[in-house]
This record gives C-alpha cells, structure tokens and sequence, in this order.
C-alpha cells in the first residue's frame, strides 16, 4: 500500500465541497508514501499551500448558455488533461467531485498506464434531472464512458448502485466513504426540549435538494404551529425566487435566512434547531445530516442515497416518503408533535458516534487501493 502515489482530481469545486475534499485527502495521506498529486480549483484553492498534496489549480467559469457552458466544459478538462499527463509518478488516480464527466482527463490517464478510480459523492445526471437541464443527456453520456473506463467506482451505499442506474458496473463496485467528524465541535450543546420550535433546512439552495418544495410547505408549516420559526441556511441558485416567496406570504418575521454557514459555525446553527428537514430528490451521504445527528438535532429526510443507513424512521431518524409541499408540512409537524422526538435524537447520536470514524474510513480506502493491483 504505502508504494503508491496517489493522484486526487476533482472538477472545480464549491465551497461546500471543501470539507469532503479535506477529509478524503487526510485518509489518502496515511495510505501514501508521497505527498498527494492535487488538480481542483476555484473554493478548491484553499489547498494551494497545502503540506498534505503537491497541488495544480484549474478554475472554471460555468457558461450563460447551452454552447458556452459546453465550451468551458471542454477547456476545464482539457486543462486537468494537460495537467495530468504531467504527473509521471502518480501511479493511481482517483476522481472526485465531478469526475464522472471528466471524460478527456480519464482517458488520458488510462492511456498513460494509470489507475482510475471514481469516487461517487454525488451524480451529476442525477442532480441535474429534477430542473430539466438540457444538458442532461450529454451528463448521461459522458457518465457512462467514464464508467467503462475506470477501474473501480466507490459509492457510499449498495443503495446508490439502483439509484444511480450504475447496475451493469456491479463487479467494479466498491463501499467507501470519505466522512470524518470531529466529536468534539460537533455535539449536543443545547438539550432539545430547551430549543425553540424552529425548523430548518441547510444546504444547497438548489432544484435537487427539494428546497423549493420545503419553502412552499412554510405556509402549511407556519399554519399548523403558530409558535414554528424557520432557519434557513446555505446559498445557491433559488435564494431569489425563496425569499420573494417568504415575502409575498407575509412570514418574514418567521423566517430566518442565514447565507453561508462557515462549517466551525455549524454546531451552533445545529444546536438551535428542533428538527432538520432534507427533502433531497438525490443525495449521497450528506454531510450535513450526520452533523445534525452529532448535534441532537433530529433528522427528516428522504429515503435516497445512503440515507436510509443511518435514518431508521423513528429509531434513528424519521423518513420522508413524499416531498411534496403537502408531504414536507404534514411529516414535519407529525414529528415535531412526538413525545420520543429526544429519545430518536439520543440514538441518532450514537449511531452516528459508532458509524462514523477515522479507522473505518481509512480501512475501506485501503481496501479499494489495494484491490487495483499492479
């Protein structure tokens, strides 16, 4: 094992994508006799000066419209290409973020010899289906050439291989996943029952986090519990149309819009929230929903991804079966009515405490490498 170089690619990322970059770059480092070879860019460049990767920035400008954004699309990967083929001692590859649509830079390092394993933290298709994206069919395209050509595929649930449509790539299929958390930042620091009756969201505000759905379920919400408030946090495309929505439905005394949480500061968003709302259409293990269980904060979330490991309705968590503005507001105030809801966050938390470690992590990133060859 410790006679690899391992080389780490990403498409550009945002900075949400940070903290899952961080974590699978300090699991690769106790695995590697050499500092990892790095390519990302644009919030990925907070590794510039990293001691852990030899790193290689690309950035990337997302187009204004279908041709542009293909445009930028082919100069991004033949960059990383260009970098690529520079880095004659990376015996292995492994794609990130993105990686599924790097078509151009997975070709080239299977052609130089190389390793290729893709590391699913997400699907690009996927997510981009529920806003009718018109370029979903190339996504579609593109994911299926790259999952000819790698070695291995790294999922983080057997779940995602039905999910994601990736069947027909079983044998290359392994079970793996990048999360770390730190125990201590990341706990109960207000009791439940001590918290006010506020509902949240945190994440992307985006067409396939089902966002939009939760913010047309407040009025419904609000109805049923005149005494809810609502957290909001996180920033994306639909942060214009969610607030002019709020507006026009008189609840901007209810709601709470907090942008961009900095990730120290989200132990403390965590612990003033009552109960999580994650009405994703697709996910893969969010992050923000093991922090949430860490916290306390009890989780209602969609069955998708690898979400129902850890969500085991009303054991661990509780399971959204629709995601419907009328679904969102009915689960969300049945649950907050609950009597076991600390009991639920209780075992949440431990669960979590169980899954969720360093050694686990590090031994099934090993396994994956390992089981390449030479």
């Amino acid at each position: 094992m410790r006679g690899v170089t391992v080389g780490l690619l990403t498409f550009p990322i945002e900075r949400s994508g940070v903290r899952p970059l961080s974590n699978l770059i300090g699991i690769l480092s106790g695995l590697t006799r050499e500092r990892i070879a790095l390519v990302t860019g644009n919030a990925g460049r907070v590794f510039e000066n990293d001691e852990r990767v030899r790193f290689s920035g690309v950035d990337h400008a997302a187009g204004s419209n279908m041709v542009s954004r293909i445009l930028h699309n082919v100069v991004t990967q033949a960059r990383v290409t260009r970098l690529i083929a520079r880095q004659n001692r990376t015996d292995t590859w492994i794609f990130f973020f993105g990686g599924e649509v790097l078509v151009l830079p997975m070709a080239a390092a299977r052609l130089l010899g190389k390793k290729v394993v893709m590391a699913l933290p997400g699907h690009t298709a996927t997510m981009m289906a529920p806003s009718g994206d018109r370029l979903l069919l190339p996504a579609r395209i593109l994911t299926g050439v790259t999952c000819r050509l790698c070695d291995r595929i790294v999922l983080y649930s057997p779940a995602l291989v039905g999910h994601w449509g990736l069947e027909r790539y079983r044998e290359k299929i392994a079970i793996a996943h990048e999360h770390l958390l730190d125990f201590g930042a990341f706990r109960v620091e207000v009791p439940l029952d001590e918290r006010p009756v506020t509902v949240g969201y945190i994440g992307r505000l985006a067409e396939e986090k089902g966002v939009w759905n939760f913010v047309r379920a407040l009025p419904r919400i609000a109805a049923g519990r005149p005494d809810v408030h609502v957290f909001i946090g996180g920033d994306g495309p639909l942060l214009p149309e969610i607030r002019e929505f709020v507006r026009d439905s008189g609840l901007q005394e209810r709601v709470t819009f907090a942008g961009w949480i900095p990730h120290e500061d989200l132990p403390r968003s965590l612990n003033g929230i009552r109960l999580l709302v994650l009405p994703s259409y697709t996910e893969g293990l969010p992050n923000i929903m093991i922090e949430a269980m860490a916290c306390g904060t009890p989780v209602l979330a969609t069955p998708v991804g690898a979400i129902p490991d850890f969500v085991r309705d009303g054991e661990t968590g509780f399971i959204l079966e629709s995601n419907t503005p009328e679904g969102i507001a009915a689960s969300a105030l049945a649950v907050l009515d609950r009597p076991d809801l600390e009991f639920v966050a209780d075992a949440a938390g431990e669960y979590v405490r169980e899954e969720i470690t360093c050694e686990r992590a590090t031994a099934q990133f090993a396994a994956v490498i390992d089981g390449l060859g030479r």
